[in-house]
C-alpha cells in the first residue's frame, strides 16, 4: 500500500519547522523524518533514512524543494534515487509532483545542462590560456 512520507530540512537561518509541519500534515502525511537544526550539512540522516523507507508507490513530500536539495545535481540523485525505488516525489511550495516519466526527463534535461555548463567552462579555460600565451596577461593597461 503506498505511504506518504515527509521530510523537513530546518533552514540555516531560521530553525523553525512549524510552516513546514503545518504543510505537510495538510497533506495528509503518515509518517515524517526531521532533520536536526545545525547538523553537518554533508549528514543528513533523516534524508537517509527517508529515501531508505520508500516503497514502490510511496510518495516523499517536502515543503519545498529547497529543504530536500541544495544543488540541482543534488536534486538529481535523490530524485533518481526516488525513480528507482518506485516513487514519488511532491514539493507543496512549488506545486510539483514529480512521478517516474518526469523524473527520468528532469534527468536527462539535467544531464545536459551539466555537460553544457562543463563544456563553456572547459572554453572560458582555454580562451584564457590562450589570451596568457599571446602574451596579452603581461601587460597591465591603463
Amino acid at each position: 500500500m503506498a505511504v506518504r512520507k515527509g521530510y523537513i530540512r530546518p533552514s540555516p537561518i531560521d530553525a523553525d519547522i512549524g510552516a513546514q509541519l503545518e504543510l505537510l500534515r495538510k497533506a495528509g502525511v503518515e509518517s515524517i523524518f526531521e532533520e536536526k537544526p545545525l547538523s553537518k550539512e554533508a549528514d543528513r540522516p533523516e534524508l537517509r533514512r527517508a529515501l531508505d523507507s520508500l516503497c514502490n508507490g510511496d510518495t516523499l513530500f517536502v515543503a519545498s524543494l529547497d529543504r530536500l536539495a541544495r544543488t540541482i545535481t543534488e536534486l538529481f540523485y535523490i530524485l533518481e534515487e526516488i525513480r528507482r525505488r518506485g516513487a514519488n516525489l511532491e514539493s507543496l511550495k512549488e506545486q510539483l509532483k514529480i512521478e517516474d516519466d518526469f523524473i527520468r526527463h528532469l534527468g536527462i534535461i539535467i544531464d545536459f545542462e551539466r555537460i553544457s555548463l562543463l563544456e563553456w567552462q572547459r572554453g572560458k579555460i582555454e580562451a584564457k590560456k590562450s589570451w596568457r600565451e599571446r602574451g596579452a596577461g603581461s601587460k597591465r593597461q591603463r
